[in-house]
């Protein structure tokens, strides 16, 4: 399953991003919830995704986030991303400690996408 849905893409963006220090914290759950709300319609198989997500190896959590990067920037339009990107930063943010590890992954995301700001 690779999140060809541009909203599902975002979900796996977040939820690796929150998972990627080794704890899901309630604050970060309170973002995805958010997220959720706003962008999937009342039909979203959150149990699919969800499980789909936790049976994905650490290890492969850089390139399926990568790949959901690339579906969501395909799909999505300059203000989708922007709004992704704080909520990106909100779920790293939440638990009000940023490891090393949401660093990298923030930082792939924002220099990945960056480009379209310049100038």
């Amino acid at each position: 399953m690779f999140a060809e849905n541009k909203a599902v893409a975002g979900f796996h963006i977040l939820m690796i991003l929150s998972h990627v220090d080794g704890h899901f914290s309630p604050e970060e759950a309170e973002v995805a919830v958010k997220y959720i709300a706003a962008h999937f319609p009342s039909d979203f198989n959150l149990d699919r995704e969800t499980h789909f997500l936790k049976t994905l190896h650490p290890h492969d959590y850089f390139f399926h986030f990568k790949v959901c990067m690339d579906n969501f920037y395909r799909k999505s339009s300059s203000a989708e991303r922007s709004e992704l990107i704080n909520f990106a930063v909100q779920i790293v943010k939440a638990d009000k400690k940023i490891t090393a590890e949401e660093n990298i992954y923030l930082n792939e995301l924002l220099n990945s996408w960056e480009p379209e700001h310049a100038g």
